[in-house]
């Protein structure tokens, strides 16, 4: 999964996305992180998690060799009906604002980009 992430352009790899941290997300989301395979090579993930009241997508990401095929479209909508059926009243994603190839499919597939908030972050010292 790092190396695509770290292969696609747009998608930020951070200080969390190393291998303990990911492993910790997907045991405590197991139902709602989801990979799509070609052979062994991973061609596709999404990361999905639920706080107990909402739903956050992570790392939606599609090897550029199978892209246009649906598979976005296909994980995407996996996820949302996952973190549906576990009771997410609300589903929120985080998209870099240089990723206008990002930007554009999440409007395509009826999201909407969010005009009245901001995002704020504290790393936490280690």
């Amino acid at each position: 999964m790092l190396e695509l992430w770290r292969n696609t352009p747009g998608i930020g790899v951070g200080a969390g996305d190393d291998h303990t941290s990911i492993a910790a997300f997907i045991q405590r989301n197991p139902s709602t992180c989801l990979l799509m395979k070609s052979g062994d090579t991973i061609i596709g993930t999404v990361l999905g998690g639920f706080d107990g009241r909402r739903g956050y997508i992570y790392h939606l990401a599609v090897h550029s060799d199978h892209r246009r095929r649906g598979h976005g479209r296909k994980l995407l909508q996996e996820v949302v009906a996952k973190l549906e059926a576990l009771g997410a009243g609300k589903i929120h994603l985080f998209v870099l604002k240089s990723n206008e190839q990002a930007i554009l499919f999440y409007e395509k597939q009826d999201w909407i980009k969010r005009q009245d908030i901001e995002v704020f972050s504290f790393n936490t010292p280690k």
